[in-house]
C-alpha cells in the first residue's frame, strides 16, 4: 500500500501507452480511410493502372480477404484415358450471366502452384468430386505443388 509520501512510478508507461493507443486508434479511423480514398482518387485517374489494381485487390481479397472465394475445393477429372485430376476451388456456381446455353456447369480456378495466379474453366459438374478436407489445408498443399502434408486433424472438416 502506498503511503502519503510514496509515488507510484509507473504513470510514464501508463500514458505513454495510453497516448500510443489514442494515437493509432485516430489514425486508423481518419487518417488511414483518408490516404486510401486519396490513393483510390489517384488510381481512378490513371488509365489501365485502375483495372488492374482490382484485379489484384480482388484475386488478394480471394485468398485472405475476409470473405474467402475458395472455399469449396474439387477435384476435376480432366482425362478419362490416363485417370488425370485436378484440384480447383469452385468459384462460381450461376453462370447465366455468361449468356450461353452453359446448364450444369461452374466455374472453377486451378491455382498454380508457387503463384498466385491461376487459371478459371469453365466445368461439367459431373466431372467434380468434393473434397471433404479445410479449403485453406487444400489450398496450401496446392499452392505449394503437393510438398505441405495435410493435418490428420483436419480431415473431414470443410470451413466455409
Amino acid at each position: 500500500m502506498l503511503t502519503k509520501g510514496d509515488h507510484f512510478s509507473g504513470w510514464g508507461i501508463l500514458m505513454l501507452v495510453l497516448v500510443l493507443f489514442v494515437m493509432g486508434w485516430f489514425g486508423g479511423m481518419f487518417i488511414n480511410d483518408r490516404i486510401k480514398g486519396i490513393f483510390q482518387r489517384l488510381l481512378d485517374k490513371i488509365p489501365g493502372i485502375n483495372n488492374l489494381y482490382k484485379a489484384i485487390s480482388d484475386v488478394l481479397g480471394a485468398f485472405v480477404g475476409k470473405e474467402k472465394k475458395f472455399n469449396q475445393p474439387v477435384l476435376v477429372k480432366v482425362s478419362d484415358q490416363m485417370e488425370l485430376e485436378m484440384i480447383g476451388f469452385i468459384t462460381d456456381t450461376d453462370l447465366s450471366e455468361l449468356g450461353q446455353n452453359i446448364n450444369g456447369k461452374v466455374a472453377v480456378y486451378f491455382p498454380m502452384s508457387y503463384s498466385f495466379s491461376g487459371h478459371m474453366m469453365i466445368v461439367p459438374v459431373k466431372n467434380l468430386t468434393r473434397i471433404e478436407r479445410n479449403s485453406v489445408d487444400i489450398l496450401k498443399y496446392t499452392m505449394s505443388g503437393g510438398i505441405v502434408e495435410l493435418d490428420p486433424e483436419n480431415e473431414g472438416k470443410v470451413h466455409h
